[in-house]
């Protein structure tokens, strides 16, 4: 079943949201942040939260936002760092580590374990719907923004936690410039990206190419085979094309490309369930692995993660008056996905993906996106209209490779066949668990996505701002699933009748019924108390479809009280997609009330200020709070290894996030430079009864009674994350550059893993320590030179949890970066 899972777990981004920018170019606005930077104080980022470029200190939302210098300054190279330093923001990996899903003050991390539902936080790279997750996205970057809280009314497709925007830095008129940038420290790292920007014609076309690469050793080894696991191995490309044939017409082109070739993997097995099946040969492998400690593992897979993602896409702005501007927003995407994983952390093959077939894909989607937009602005009144749709297709079928153990009679019967010593040797297997090859030769998914929106900002007065914005958005999801038990895996039962173990009769008895059986027919035909008959390639391909709509909504008022202050009150709707759950029409029919997953809404209310302080003389600061509170409606949640081994997605009927963020500057003199972020999030369920799983013989599954967890906190949100950072420029020599050193500290509380009780329910809080000391402009060059540390201290904390300790019997994690250190040297032009 770790086949569905995996297949399942696939579709976790089967649809995405789009942003679209109007106001000045980007250009302009990159320029306008510097010129702010360049002249002391505290920095200025022009952000895109309400699809125009604005300063962020003029957008009555919460949100925190990175110019590319802060993300090559704290070192933040994916969302697992980026998490450190942005309030109510957690990212959380799967055993595949790459698989990263953003959640957002309690929101969006529990998703899409069926077909439909989908992040409730949402990635955006160039104003278009992509996974942030993973390697290949955080370079040459104009700036990165998280959103908080819904965003339904302006976005391609709403969300209920709030969203990530990555903005490239887009080809600019009249420069050539660019830089070079490389990067060298322990573990082998290499890494380095570089930019180049060419104007062609006058004011009229430019282009802009950059590209980055990665490489690092694994800080995990096999202690038996020597394979080193959790490396970095990955590339990015990008082209962009700037056309502007007249004032009016606007057109940005873009092309990125991501290749990533990783051995993924370095999960940690922690706890076994005594109780379970296989807790008498796991619990030696536990105790070894307790010895090793946390940078060491054995696995019975050598795992890997190998993706490439092409995002294609145009962005055309015309100004068909003053006040009147028309965009369109088109893109093509197509990602491919392959990993291997060892979820039982141990070398028994219980629960193994041993990736796709050769030349196959585990995930393999094309994404076509298309939104056209209307905007008015009069400098009253600003009303921005539009569509949005999305179609997601699988080109050719997605195909898996599960090993798990060999049952007694095959896969429909029994307990495990558990092998003594003596009989090992003479079969010449490596354990006492006989492995079962479970072949998926194809799936597909498919989805769509469309939406009405209109949202008005009207100013009541000079100072005071109304915002008003509705949506309706339509949902349609669906896949197939096929699958078959390999007949190589049987022959092992014609050794035992030579050796005599069994009958030549029994032998053949259980080739004849489990060799190229139909594993999904199987089920269904002794579900309906028959028996067997379908056998590869003459397998059914169940299906699964559903369809779920709602509205998302937004009410707001912004008070400019002077220049430096910025007050706000806003309340929003999201509406997350529903879903199905395949394994359960496998199962028990698609007239079970788990089959369909019901949308999950949520409504909120902040508050917030936003203000600049002028201290005297030199000294500035700058504060912005803002303080919420949640309400969840059928919240989407998992269900882990509830039906042969498979995760499934329920509503729970009620919950509430409510929490408070700070985000600090302080300039007392110059050359020093203070900050410090801070969040804390309470979420729980208020109501919340898991749902009675009965017991199911042909999937070997006992009845699950259902629990009463209201009152339980969500799983993987710390209650509270906190930032410091110092940062001292030393005084200036001539001739000889500008030095500095940074300091910072980050936080965060305990959190749990899973609201049922069990041992490691909870990772413990942690704290890490990263330093830096830089050296720019050195001797008047235009060359920059740095060394860090990061997590100096080395300190070991868990970042991801399998919390499986109550249903396949065990509970593994994979364990954050160790201490690392380099020296980066930039050159620009």
């Amino acid at each position: 079943m770790a086949i569905m899972r995996k297949y399942l777990m696939s579709l976790c981004w089967s649809s995405a949201p789009i942003a679209l920018a109007f106001g000045p170019s980007h250009a302009m606005a990159q320029e306008s942040a510097q010129a702010d930077a360049a002249g002391g104080g505290i920095e200025e980022i022009i952000v895109t939260a309400r699809r125009v470029d604005e300063r962020a200190q003029q957008v009555p939302i919460a949100i925190t936002a990175f110019s590319q210098d802060n993300l090559r300054e704290k070192g933040v190279n994916n969302g697992t760092d980026l998490q450190n330093y942005t309030p109510s923001l957690s990212v959380v990996g799967d055993v595949a580590r790459n698989q990263e899903t953003y959640s957002i003050r309690g929101m969006g991390g529990s998703t899409g374990q069926g077909t439909g539902s989908g992040p409730g936080v949402v990635g955006y790279f160039a104003e278009v719907p992509t996974s942030v997750s993973g390697p290949g996205n955080f370079y040459d970057l104009a700036s990165l923004q998280v959103l908080k809280g819904p965003q339904g009314t302006l976005f391609g497709r709403n969300t209920t936690g709030g969203a990530v925007l990555l903005e490239p830095v887009r080809p600019k008129m009249g420069v050539v410039e660019g830089y070079a940038d490389l990067t060298l420290g322990n573990y082998d790292r290499r890494s380095g990206q570089a930019a180049l920007n060419i104007p062609l014609v006058d004011d009229v076309l430019a282009i802009r190419i950059a590209g980055q690469f990665d490489k690092r050793d694994g800080y995990v080894r096999d202690a038996v085979t020597g394979f080193d696991y959790l490396n970095r191995n990955n590339y990015s490309l990008r082209f962009g094309v700037q056309f502007n044939p007249t004032d009016a017409i606007r057109s940005y082109t873009a092309v990125t490309y991501v290749d990533v070739k990783e051995h993924g993997g370095g999960s940690i097995l922690l706890a076994v369930n005594p109780e379970r099946p296989y807790a008498a040969l796991l619990q030696p492998y536990l105790l070894e692995q307790q010895a090793r400690g946390p940078r060491e593992t054995a696995l019975s897979v050598p795992t890997r993660e190998v993706a490439k993602s092409l995002l294609a896409l145009n962005n055309t702005e015309i100004d068909l008056s003053d006040a009147l501007t028309l965009k369109n927003v088109f893109s093509y995407a197509r990602t491919r996905s392959t990993s291997a994983t060892d979820r039982d952390s141990t070398p028994l093959p219980i629960a193994d993906l041993l990736g796709a077939y050769p030349g196959s894909y585990n995930n393999n989607l094309r994404t076509i996106t298309e939104e056209l937009q209307l905007r008015y602005d009069d400098g009253t009144l600003r009303i921005q209209a539009g569509g949005f749709f999305l179609d997601q297709k699988t080109p050719s079928p997605l195909t898996f490779q599960t090993v798990n153990p060999m049952q007694f009679g095959g896969i429909l019967g029994g307990g495990p066949i558990i092998l003594p010593p003596a009989l090992q040797a003479a079969l010449g297997v490596d354990g006492p668990l006989l492995p079962a090859l479970s072949l998926q030769p194809t799936a597909h998914v498919d989805a769509q996505s469309k939406a009405i929106y209109a949202q008005a900002q009207y100013k009541l007065t000079p100072d005071l701002t109304a915002t008003a914005g509705f949506r309706w958005t339509w949902d349609r999801f669906g896949g197939e699933i096929q699958g078959y038990q390999a007949a190589e895996s049987y022959d092992v039962f014609n050794q035992l009748a030579a050796l005599g173990v069994i009958t030549p009769t029994q032998a053949a008895q259980v080739i004849g019924l489990n060799a190229d059986l139909c594993t999904y027919d199987a089920y269904q035909a002794v579900a309906a108390g028959g028996f067997p008959t379908l056998y590869y390639p003459n397998c059914t391909t169940p299906s699964f479809n559903g369809k779920s709509n709602g509205p998302t909504w937004q009410f707001g008022l912004d008070w400019q009280a002077n220049p430096d202050t910025l007050l706000y009150i806003v309340s929003r709707r999201g509406y997350k997609s529903g879903a199905t759950n395949p394994i359960v029409s496998l199962f028990l029919g698609e007239q079970h009330p788990l089959f369909a997953v019901r949308p999950e809404k949520v409504t909120d209310l902040e508050v917030g200020m936003k203000k600049d302080w002028n201290l005297g003389g030199e000294a500035r600061a700058r504060t912005n709070i803002s303080a919420f509170y949640t309400w969840y409606n059928d919240i989407q949640v998992i269900q882990r290894a509830t039906i042969a081994g498979s995760d499934i997605l329920t509503n729970a009927k009620k919950a509430r996030v409510m929490g408070l963020e700070f985000e600090g500057q302080l300039v007392p003199v110059r050359g020093l430079t203070l900050s410090a972020v801070y969040s804390y999030n309470s979420a729980k369920y208020l109501e919340y009864d898991s749902i009675a799983i009965p017991a199911i013989p042909q999937a070997l599954t006992a009845a699950q009674p259902s629990r009463d967890l209201s009152g339980t906190p969500f799983s993987f949100v710390p209650k509270h994350k906190f930032s410091l950072n110092g940062r001292i420029d030393l005084p200036t020599v001539e001739g000889v550059g500008e030095m500095a050193f940074n300091a910072n500290w980050t936080y965060q509380s305990s959190q749990r893993v899973t609201p049922e009780a069990q041992p490691f329910d909870t990772i413990a809080g942690y704290g890490l320590v990263n330093l830096r000391f830089e050296w720019n402009n050195m001797f008047g060059a235009p060359v920059d030179a740095a060394v860090f540390g990061t997590n100096i201290f080395d300190k070991a904390y868990r970042v991801t949890a399998n919390p499986s300790y109550n249903n396949s019997g065990f509970i593994n994690s994979i364990y954050g970066e160790p201490a690392q250190y380099g020296v980066q040297v930039r050159y620009r032009f």
